[in-house]
């Protein structure tokens, strides 16, 4: 990752919630793709913690980033339910990053969407839009692949990407012009791998010598 064993450092925004500080001060995703971004990125490959790891700390975590209601009466199943598809997303991430394409993650998002289904709704000044037809952890579940489905028509999702470090695969949000960014932060992760390769190839022409 970054090096930041307190990647979690935060500001408050207007909506009262935290702002997680990018490594490299990379800015995060646009609009709502953030939450998928900070679903993601609950877990701290790293460094820990995985806020995921209890009922508690997804309890925590849906009071601060989920719709009014996720929290309520989270379950074990719930939890485990949310690891599976964090970690499937990450694996999309992968994909976004030049990874080869993860069926069964695919599945795995295919599954979860199937017992989140989105309804039509209106919002307060009666515009129609899609909602997720149920509460709870699942609600958030739908919302969150609404999200997806919203942010790859728009060209917003490819940009997404897991980084390219395999100790790190923090989520972050790629701006540059031709979406050529593979690391989270490339004065940690991308030189630490850059250095890696060095040095393989230092073994290797000793080998061959």
């Amino acid at each position: 990752m970054s090096g930041m064993s307190a990647q979690a450092t935060a500001s408050s925004e207007p909506t009262g919630r935290p702002r997680v500080r990018q490594p490299g001060n990379r800015e995060v995703a646009p609009g709502r793709l953030a939450l998928v971004q900070s679903f993601v990125n609950s877990l701290n490959v790293e460094f820990g913690p995985d806020e995921f790891a209890t009922v508690g700390g997804i309890t925590r975590w849906l009071e601060e980033y989920g719709p009014p209601g996720a929290a309520d009466g989270v379950t074990e199943a719930d939890r485990r339910r949310a690891v599976e598809l964090r970690e499937a997303l990450r694996a999309l991430l992968r994909e976004n990053n030049g990874g080869a394409p993860d069926p069964a993650a695919r599945a795995v998002v295919e599954r979860v969407a199937a017992h989140s289904p989105l309804v039509l709704g209106f919002d307060d000044v009666g515009l129609p839009g899609l909602r997720p037809a149920r509460t709870g952890a699942q609600g958030l579940f739908g919302q969150i692949l609404g999200i997806v489905v919203e942010a790859a028509k728009e060209g917003t999702w490819q940009r997404l990407k897991s980084c390219h470090d395999h100790r790190c695969e923090w989520a972050f949000y790629d701006r540059a012009r031709n979406r050529t960014g593979r690391w989270c932060s490339m004065a940690v992760c991308g030189t630490r791998s850059k250095m890696q390769v060095y040095r393989q190839g230092l073994k290797a022409d000793t080998a061959n010598g």
